[in-house]
């Protein structure tokens, strides 16, 4: 296709999307009054009721219209743009991260949120934040407001905040989501529970743009140790840190970038992080916004299982699928498993109904290392002793593993599994960036058919300008696919990468469902 004709048809996919969006709109199901779109300029808090077109913004066909909308205005930029300015904007991108860093550390969005929409000046601004940076150290050096109005302005200029007048700042519906819902006199008489009770949303950004941030910075030393900017690095680290040189081949571009020899799980359960692993803790909570956690609900045979059977959420962390489930399916219940620490801390982290799920029984936690084999029998209450369970439920865990480890934890599980035990993988399932003509060989066995349909081929129709995998609208989870390779030697799957490791370990697939609109795969798989 000529260029100009790839330029009009990505314009066109834009026209015909929009009118799929503004036909929800003009009808929604709510009532009989045509809605708009939400705003970016009105930010929509945490707490306030939430209006009827945000709610809208997750209506299926909406979903569908603005991936379509979105993988085609990236297209349309990427070849458009000047490329030096898209490498410049490329290379400097950790800029924007640090700049989001420090609007939620400095607690920047909490105080626009109560200065309302006429907004700031960043003289007040800067006043505001010393009086929160006093409250925990009387002898910090005040910020430059100037500092604070370029961070302020960069971010405005990627559509994070609103510039109302010179140097007035206001929040809008993107910088939003990074507020926590505390007011500014609760953070300043309680700093460190600044993120207790909340949708985590903020500690996940604390999260990203602190450990996550830094160790990024490394992965190409991590990747390329015998280069000479790599091997100068190790000795300024080892100057500037004291001690032992870094490996010339170190595990992760964490381990570089903090100087361990520690995985990630247990670097962050170390004395000196414990803000961080709570920190973790309630962030992995905001985390399922990255995937709609309702999905789970239908993608898989729930109703069907017997009563009282249980499932065994692996690797479950605070419980916040399980409670999902378990408020959505009354009959089952759960077992969540997870490390000594995490589940210590989890009780904590729920809500009021997720606590009242935990003190009826129908969901537990148990200190479990799911590298060791699962216990002969698990003591559910109401239920008593059970030898296995209905469904090994792994939800965003594998991915954390690279295959070794994660063939190991997925074979123990095979020798546990009863002949119907049902492993539930949840986890992203890449397409590659063109169509995947793949086919599963004849040394898939019995579920070369399931594989085959499985295969997520293309996401666009035949002949579309677009790529295959609709480029920039799932490019977070591609980017979050590099995060795993940084922080834990790991990454997320095709389906065929996942395949062959169930398939290595003693379980064979028999299907997956994705949510509409994603990339999440729900993986179901029987012992061979």
């Amino acid at each position: 296709m000529a260029t100009f004709a790839t330029l009009r048809a990505l314009h066109t996919i834009i026209g015909d999307a929009l009118t799929d969006i503004e036909r929800v709109y003009n009808a929604p199901p709510l009532g009989d009054t045509p809605l708009d779109y939400p705003s970016l300029d009105v930010p929509c808090y945490k707490g306030s009721p939430q209006p009827d077109a945000e709610r809208l913004t997750l209506d299926p066909a909406v979903v569908a219209a603005s991936n379509q909308i979105v993988a085609a205005c990236g297209q349309l930029s990427a070849t458009l743009h000047k490329p030096f300015l898209q490498l410049s904007e490329a290379h400097m991108g950790s800029i924007v991260a640090s700049c989001i860093g420090f609007a939620e550390a400095s607690h920047t969005v909490e105080i626009l949120r109560e200065a309302g929409p006429d907004g700031l000046h960043t003289l007040d601004i800067a006043a505001k934040v010393e009086d929160l940076r006093r409250a925990v150290d009387p002898n910090v050096a005040p910020l430059d407001p100037g500092k604070i109005s370029h961070i302020l302005r960069f971010l405005a200029t990627h559509h994070w905040f609103r510039e109302v007048r010179p140097d007035v700042f206001a929040n809008n519906r993107l910088s939003a989501m990074v507020d926590s819902g505390k007011s500014v006199n609760a953070i300043r008489e309680a700093p460190g529970k600044k993120y207790d009770d909340t949708d985590g949303v903020a500690s996940y950004v604390s999260i990203q743009t602190d450990e996550h941030f830094k160790a990024i910075a490394y992965l190409v030393d991590q990747l390329l140790p015998e280069r000479e900017r790599s091997v100068t690095s190790r000795k300024l680290l080892q100057k500037t840190r004291g001690g032992a040189s870094p490996p010339p081949k170190a595990p992760t571009a964490l381990s570089l970038a903090f100087s361990t020899d520690m995985g990630y799980f247990q670097w962050m359960e170390l004395p000196e992080n414990k803000i961080r692993l709570k920190t973790f803790g309630r962030g992995m909570f905001a985390a399922r916004a990255v995937e709609n956690s309702e999905h789970i609900i239908d993608a898989f045979p729930w109703e069907d299982l017997p009563k009282d059977s249980v499932v065994v959420d692996v690797g479950g962390g605070i419980g916040s699928t399980s409670m999902v489930l378990a408020k959505a399916y009354p009959h089952l219940r759960f077992v969540v498993q997870d490390r000594p620490k995490v589940v210590e801390v989890a009780p904590s982290l729920c809500d009021k109904t997720d606590a009242e799920l935990i003190q009826s029984g129908r969901v537990v936690f148990l200190a479990h290392d799911f590298f060791e084999p699962q216990p002969e029998f698990l003591q559910v209450p109401g239920v008593g002793a059970v030898s296995t369970p209905a469904v090994y439920l792994i939800r965003t865990c594998i991915h954390n593993w690279p295959d070794k480890a994660a063939h190991k934890m997925l074979r123990l599980l095979s020798d546990h599994a009863g002949p119907a035990t049902r492993l539930l993988v949840v986890d992203t399932v890449l397409p590659h960036a063109c169509v995947d003509d793949t086919t599963a060989g004849s040394d898939s066995g019995s579920n070369a058919a399931a594989l085959d349909s499985a295969a997520l081929r293309t996401l666009v129709p035949d002949g579309s300008p677009l790529l295959p995998n609709l480029g920039k609208a799932n490019a977070s989870l591609y980017m979050l696919d590099i995060l795993m390779m940084t922080l834990l030697d790991a990454k997320e799957r095709t389906i065929w990468e996942l395949a062959a490791l169930t398939r290595g370990a003693g379980w064979e697939i028999t299907g997956t469902t994705r949510g509409e609109g994603s990339l999440w795969g729900y993986t179901t798989a029987l012992p061979i």
